[in-house]
């Protein structure tokens, strides 16, 4: 039981964070968008909702430090405590809205769950490949 309490400490819940970069080198910018596109849910070229515990996050920031060079470019992080509060406007503001909609909204698709099941779609598919 002691062992179980330890480990749960370490991982912990999972949360969202926005991940957010902008890599100067063709190359580097490349091997970065392979590593994270396989981590979280693309939002634009170069933004990305990751949902991740203590272990996991540790794990994205160290691979992103493999690829970035740190005095040039520049890669962000910011925890996202409730993703169904998020907002988008805009030409994929469609896209955004109804990704995040909390519940389905009247005069958008019926088929909108919210985040939440979107992105489990989402991962569940990357997962059967």
């Amino acid at each position: 039981m002691n062992n179980r309490k330890s480990r749960n400490s370490l991982t912990g819940k999972k949360q969202w964070y926005l991940l957010a970069y902008d890599i100067r080198q063709a190359k580097r910018l490349s091997r970065t968008h392979y590593f994270v596109k396989k981590k979280g849910v693309g939002l634009q070229r170069s933004v990305y909702l990751v949902k991740a515990n203590k272990e996991g996050l540790a794990e994205i920031i160290a691979g992103i430090r493999e690829r970035v060079h740190d005095k040039v470019d520049d890669v962000r992080l910011y925890p996202i405590h409730k993703p169904g509060s998020l907002w988008a406007a805009g030409k994929q503001s469609d896209k955004i809205n109804i990704l995040y909609a909390p519940a389905p909204v009247k005069g958008l698709h019926r088929s909108s769950k919210g985040v939440l099941t979107t992105i489990r779609k989402l991962f569940m598919r990357k997962k059967s490949k």
